[in-house]
C-alpha cells in the first residue's frame, strides 16, 4: 500500500498534484478570529492571503495553504482545539452552497447522501464514504495532502462541523458509538471525547464516525424541500457545465484515479458518480477533445507521477498498484509518457522539491 496519506490526490489540468479546498475555508477561520477580537490580517498575510477580500475569492485553494493557515490561527489565538471550535461556533450565515443544500434535506440519511454526491466537486481533497446496516451507520473522510501536511486541525474540524450540523438540524444528539482520526496527535482527546460524548481513537486508517443507524432517519427541523430542490439542482448545473471552472477533464481523471486499478471502471460508471448522463459525459470530452479511453491513460500517467513525486514507494510496488504486473512493462509505459524512466523522474522531482 502507499506509504503517503494520500494515496489518490486530485491533479488539476496543468499537470500540478494539488489537491484542493473551497474558498469558503478562508472565511470560516477569518470570522472565528474575528468573533475572537483577534484581527486576522498578520496570519492572512503570512499565508499569502488578504483577510480583507477573502469573501471574493473564485478559486480553490491549495489543501496545504488551509492546513498552514487553521495551524497558524491556533498558535494565533492560543487555542490548540480551533478545528472543534470553529465547527461548534460555525456562521451559517456564511454558508457555502453545499452546506446549505445538505441541511436543507428532509433528513439525517438524505442530507449525508447529498454531502457525498456534491462534496467532491467542491473540496477536491476530501474523499468520502458513507456505509450503514440496520444497526450501525459509519460516515468517514479522508483528506488528500501531501504526507507532510499537518492535518490535524482540519481533520477535526470537519467530523466535528458534521456532528454540530446533524445536531443543529436534528434538535437530536448524535448518538455515537466511536470516533477516529487519521493523525496520531492525542492532545485534545478530553475535549473531543466532551464534545463527542463517546471515546476518540488517533492514529487510524481514516477519519470515521460510527453512531447508531436509528439516526438517519432523524427529521431536520431545517429541511426545506423546494430550496433543497432548487440547491441541488443548481450544484447538477453548475458542476455539471462547462462554466463551473473545472474542465471535465480534470474532474473525470479524479474519479478516475480514485477507482484505482479497477479495469471494470466504465464511462457508464463514472457517470452516475457525477451524477449526469453518460450522454451529456461524453459530449463534454468530445468538446475538450478527448475521448474516455484517452482520459483512463491520462489518469494512470498522473497517478504514477503522484507516486513517484509525491511517496517513497518502491518503484515495484508502483507499478503493481497501477496495474502493471512486472516493473518492466510500467517502465516502458512511463518512458513512452513522459520521456523518462521513472527513477529520472523521481530524481528530477526530489531536486526541484529541495530546491524550492
Amino acid at each position: 500500500m502507499p506509504t503517503a496519506d494520500n494515496p489518490l490526490s486530485f491533479v488539476s489540468g496543468s499537470g500540478q498534484l494539488e489537491p484542493t479546498l473551497s474558498p469558503r475555508f478562508v472565511t470560516y477561520v477569518r470570522d472565528h478570529l474575528m468573533d475572537r477580537g483577534i484581527d486576522p490580517s498578520r496570519l492572512f498575510t503570512e499565508c499569502g492571503l488578504d483577510a480583507e477580500h477573502c469573501d471574493e475569492f473564485d478559486q480553490p485553494l491549495p489543501v496545504r495553504t488551509v492546513c498552514e493557515l487553521l495551524n497558524k490561527a491556533a498558535q494565533y489565538s492560543d487555542n490548540p482545539s480551533i478545528g472543534l471550535d470553529m465547527a461548534r461556533n460555525y456562521h451559517y450565515e456564511a454558508s457555502s452552497l453545499l452546506i446549505l443544500a445538505v441541511v436543507s434535506a428532509p433528513n439525517v440519511a438524505e442530507g449525508i447522501r447529498c454531502l457525498c454526491r456534491y462534496d467532491r466537486f467542491v473540496d477536491t481533497s476530501i474523499e468520502t464514504r458513507f456505509d450503514f446496516d440496520s444497526r450501525r451507520a459509519e460516515f468517514s473522510h479522508r483528506l488528500l495532502a501531501p504526507s507532510e501536511v499537518d492535518t490535524r486541525q482540519l481533520n477535526e474540524y470537519l467530523s466535528s462541523f458534521l456532528v454540530q450540523a446533524l445536531n443543529n438540524a436534528t434538535r437530536q444528539p448524535m448518538p455515537i458509538a466511536d470516533v477516529q482520526f487519521k493523525h496520531v496527535d492525542a492532545q485534545n482527546r478530553e475535549v473531543l471525547e466532551r464534545f463527542f460524548k463517546a471515546p476518540v481513537k488517533f492514529g487510524s486508517s481514516e477519519n470515521c464516525l460510527r453512531f447508531d443507524s436509528a439516526y438517519l432517519h432523524e427529521r431536520f427541523y431545517t429541511s426545506h424541500a423546494l430550496l433543497h430542490e432548487v440547491l441541488t439542482q443548481a450544484l447538477r448545473t453548475y458542476f455539471g457545465s462547462k462554466h463551473s471552472g473545472q474542465g471535465i477533464v480534470d474532474i473525470l481523471c479524479r474519479e478516475l484515479i480514485r477507482a484505482g486499478t479497477d479495469e471494470a471502471v466504465t464511462l457508464e460508471r463514472i457517470a452516475e458518480r457525477l451524477t449526469m448522463s453518460p450522454r451529456t459525459l461524453r459530449r463534454r470530452l468530445a468538446d475538450e477533445g478527448y475521448s474516455f479511453q484517452e482520459v483512463k491513460k491520462m489518469a494512470r500517467e498522473k497517478r504514477a507521477k503522484y507516486y513517484l513525486s509525491q511517496t517513497s514507494m518502491p518503484l515495484s510496488e508502483i507499478a503493481f498498484e497501477l496495474g502493471y504486473s512486472e516493473l518492466s512493462a510500467f517502465s516502458r509505459a512511463f518512458r513512452s509518457w513522459v520521456g523518462q524512466t521513472p527513477q529520472s523522474y523521481r530524481e528530477h522531482a526530489a531536486t526541484l522539491l529541495r530546491s524550492s
